[in-house]
């Protein structure tokens, strides 16, 4: 579940090849075809020198302000500013009523970079965006529709906009055919192969994400990656596989390498190889990825594949912890109630369970319950204590028969209805953790 979420339209990344249309065009037209989305124009357009631009910009052109906005937001020849670029942006957006602004606006408001993260905002101009038929805008549309970002989670929306952005579809200006989105393509394919608004359909999704990774989408042979390893619609070829993961973690994306760093390390289709497996782990951990900065920890505690070393495991488990992985905030409230590589801490114990039961996690709602039952937290509170065994035993934990027992034993009527009460009220809250791939931090 881990994707980045937002496409911010590159006007140097040209979707038709130049030739004697555009050559023929003068400046004048070719602001008239960029305004209706012609890449190949944006693209001629953008083939200007900086002066040149900030003049057009200061001259009023708001094709110019879209231009020199991308141009700040992405560092590409300037050096990076995304509130100037959201300044920009805004005024191309408004006033000169361009697509690609609108979206790529929408992006930072989404992501928070130089203005207040709001997702509603995003929304809207993605909205707007997208019903004038910008590609971009409806990927990302879909995008807010499938997370339920700005608005009510909704699968079948998701895959409405997946699918206007995915398709095929003609240059207006040479006839010539567009590939659809790579990104939104990639998208549809994993609703359909995972069945989230609609059938499971795990043909057509092998077809989407084929045509995705045509174009070289990383996501796109990740997850070709996974369908190969899973055997999801195929016959499992894990050679394939790999050589997926590969190219995709060749043009810098994380998942990939902490998929081949699990492989390695279980040994279960491939040969274990410990050496390999730290190798992947560390490189996705190093630029964010929290599964890998886990599991790389797990291995530092556990002493496999490498010397046994509780300091550098709880750094990992830590850092996981702190960018949200539930499993990491789970050990480490363990360690801290061990007092395994740290100083043991029940109070600090408490804080790391609580995390990870509130984002759902069964084994630290039942730590916490012992840790209220117990009194390690100083008064013992059966409210709070009975409220975690009921929804550990809700969601699935096999361990609470004995505690919920003994707790019942003990707590009066009026502690019960209340510990009931409150376990209604729950809801988990997992964290989502986006992974942009590295080679660019918006989208490929």
């Amino acid at each position: 579940m881990a994707l980045v979420a937002c496409e911010t339209f590159d006007p140097t990344d040209p979707f038709a090849s130049p030739g004697e249309f555009y050559n023929s065009k003068s400046r004048k037209e070719l602001l008239t075809m960029a305004r209706k989305g012609d890449y190949e124009a944006i693209r001629r357009l953008s083939d200007t020198p900086l002066q040149n631009l900030e003049a057009r910009v200061k001259s009023g052109e708001h094709m110019a302000m879209m231009q020199l906005g991308w141009r700040y937001d992405t560092g590409f020849g300037v050096r990076a500013d995304p509130t100037e670029a959201a300044r920009l942006y805004r005024v191309a957006a408004e006033h000169g009523d361009i697509s690609m602004a609108q979206n790529n606006l929408g992006c930072l408001y989404r992501d928070g970079r130089g203005v207040i993260k709001d997702y509603r905002t995003a929304v809207q101009l993605f909205q707007m965006a997208a019903a004038k038929g910008n590609e971009h805008a409806q990927s990302n549309l879909g995008w807010m529709h499938e997370r339920g970002y700005g608005l009510k989670r909704d699968y079948v929306k998701a895959r409405h906009y997946y699918e206007r952005a995915a398709r095929q579809r003609k240059d207006f200006s040479t006839g010539k055919p567009l590939p659809g989105q790579s990104m939104a393509q990639n998208n549809l394919a994993r609703l359909m192969r995972d069945g989230l608004g609609g059938k499971t359909q795990p043909q057509e999704s092998i077809r989407w994400f084929r045509k995705s990774a045509a174009q070289g989408n990383s996501h796109a042979h990740h997850n070709l990656g996974l369908i190969h390893e899973k055997g999801i619609g195929v016959k499992r070829n894990i050679q394939l596989a790999l050589k997926h993961y590969e190219f995709a973690a060749q043009k810098g994306n994380l998942l990939p390498l902490h998929a081949m760093a699990w492989l390695y390390e279980q040994g279960r289709l491939v040969p274990r190889n410990y050496t390999l497996a730290l190798q992947y782990y560390t490189r996705a951990a190093d630029n964010g990825y929290s599964m890998s900065m886990y599991n790389l920890g797990i291995l530092f505690r556990e002493g496999r594949g490498v010397k046994r070393d509780l300091i550098t495991a709880v750094d990992w488990i830590q850092r996981a912890a702190i960018a949200g992985n539930g499993y990491a905030q789970s050990t480490l409230g363990e360690m801290y109630e061990m007092g395994e590589g740290v100083s043991q801490d029940f109070p600090k114990a408490a804080k790391w369970y609580e995390r990870a039961a509130q984002q759902g996690l069964t084994v630290a709602q039942l730590q916490l319950s012992i840790l209220y039952g117990t009194g390690r937290l100083g008064e013992r509170d059966l409210v709070q204590s009975y409220k975690w065994v009921l929804l550990a035993a809700h969601l699935g934990h096999l361990k609470t028969t004995e505690l919920r027992s003994l707790l019942e034993k003990e707590i009066t009527e009026a502690q019960r209805t209340e510990a009931v009460r409150l376990a209604r009220e729950y809801r988990p809250v997992p964290v989502i953790e986006e992974v942009p791939p590295l080679e660019n931090r918006r989208m490929e």
